[in-house]
């Protein structure tokens, strides 16, 4: 019988291969908005695999798949506000917007303060910590929504009265708080409880048609946000 050999072996030290620092990449807000439409026509793909299901008599997949479609598009509406807030936060950074009372009084560590005492020649240091600092938090809810929105210098009831256009503002906020709730319940009912009553653990049902106003109302949201900063950044170009 083969005996094992139980010496010790000196471990190898710094063999392990380093990770390369992948630079955030400055999109402009054109390609901002074609990530979100490249991928919302994906996700809208999807109701042709739902229609072959619910064809075959499988009805429970095809609700499966629009439920799934529920938590993607809630999912691209986050990512959207992550890369349209650093957009944002970086044009007033580079003083090409007029700075908001809650930007100025964004909080930036010491550590980033004096990364960027050395690195004074570039701005990149700050563009690189809204990266990191933004993909910590999720804007999906009313009131995060509307804080981050105000604070990038778009607004809240601005974005709001275009996206849900009512006989006055104040219909028109009201009406786009419901609306992102609503959006934002259903959401997290369909990702943390299969969809189900947590009292009854009854299922909620669904319909394409349903699914089909879900995202159209998440595209006006975004097609709102989107039209802002196009309004900003000519003006902006007009002032240089």
């Amino acid at each position: 019988m083969n005996k094992r050999n139980l010496s010790l072996i000196p471990r190898i030290e710094e063999a392990r291969e380093s990770k390369k620092i992948l630079t955030p990449i400055h999109f402009s807000n054109e390609e901002i908005k074609k990530h979100f439409d490249d991928s919302v026509n994906i996700i809208k793909s999807q109701f042709n695999v739902a229609k072959t299901l619910l064809k075959g008599g499988d009805q429970e997949g095809c609700k499966m798949v629009w439920r799934s479609q529920i938590v993607l598009v809630e999912g691209l509406l986050d990512f959207y506000m992550h890369e349209v807030s650093k957009y944002c936060m970086f044009q007033m950074f580079c003083d090409n917007w007029e700075k908001t009372k809650k930007y100025k009084n964004f909080m930036v560590p010491m550590s980033n303060v004096e990364k960027a005492i050395k690195m004074a020649s570039s701005k990149d240091w700050f563009f690189e910590y809204l990266n990191d600092r933004f993909s910590r938090d999720v804007f999906l809810s009313a009131d995060s929504m509307k804080d981050q929105l105000n604070m990038i210098g778009l607004g809240f009831a601005n974005t709001m009265v275009k996206a849900f256009p009512s006989n006055n503002e104040n219909d028109s906020l009201n009406k786009g708080k419901e609306i992102i709730e609503e959006l934002f319940k259903r959401r997290n009912q369909i990702a943390h409880q299969n969809d189900r009553d947590h009292a009854t653990a009854t299922q909620m049902d669904i319909t394409e048609e349903y699914v089909k106003e879900y995202i159209e109302k998440i595209e006006c949201i975004v097609t709102s946000i989107d039209e802002i900063i196009n309004e900003k950044d000519a003006i902006a170009n007009c002032n240089l």
